[in-house]
């Protein structure tokens, strides 16, 4: 793990107002440009000569030299920041709202050990003393692929804290995305289970 930067979950919401965003809707032969929602991080811009297009509850990039491409992300470049690579994964789940499936985390859900403390403070947090930090963490693997790292808080059910690790491609902001649950506090037991 080389590079490790530690982030607030303040890094992964978006921090700039765009006025005008696309509505959810999922109409059965309209194609619409949603690249504007990349609009919304400071650190991301939409390459030249590619949109992000929703048709259908699908997501995709399309580029006037090489056609349809189907992971949305390679419409997008940054500065090469660890701040552009935290702000890539959060506006991937803000692209994937607009799918049919909908995005599985949220920036509201996402932790960081000042929430952690805060919800502990008031008799909201199920899941006792952390040992590691839940910060939002941006570092490089083994073979150099910036990797980031979101834990959620999801109370939907059996309350969990989910895991999600975004692995991106060493040359764009494409990435392979896992998510797995990383702690469960099931309301009928007394103790929190933890995996690693």
């Amino acid at each position: 793990m080389r590079g490790k930067v530690l982030f607030t979950r303040e890094a992964a919401k978006r921090n700039i107002v765009v006025k005008k965003l696309p509505e959810f809707r999922h109409e059965t032969c309209t194609a619409r440009d949603i690249s504007m929602i990349i609009q919304q991080y400071s650190q991301l811009i939409i390459k030249g000569n590619w949109q992000i297009i929703n048709q259908q509850g699908i997501i995709y990039a399309l580029a006037a030299d090489c056609g349809r491409k189907m992971n949305a992300m390679e419409a997008v470049a940054g500065d090469g920041s660890p701040l552009s690579y935290i702000q890539a994964a959060s506006c991937y789940h803000h692209l994937s709202d607009y799918t049919r499936k909908g995005s599985c985390l949220s920036e509201a859900t996402i932790l960081d050990d000042t929430l952690v403390r805060n919800l502990d403070l008031f008799k909201e947090w199920s899941f006792g003393q952390m040992n590691r930090s839940l910060n939002p963490v941006f570092f490089y693997d083994s073979l150099l692929h910036p990797v980031v790292i979101f834990f959620s808080h999801h109370k939907e059910g059996i309350e969990t804290i989910q895991k999600s690790i975004h692995r991106f491609d060493r040359e764009s902001y494409a990435f392979n995305f896992q998510q797995r649950i990383w702690a469960i506090h099931d309301r009928r037991d007394e103790l929190p289970s933890y995996y690693n």
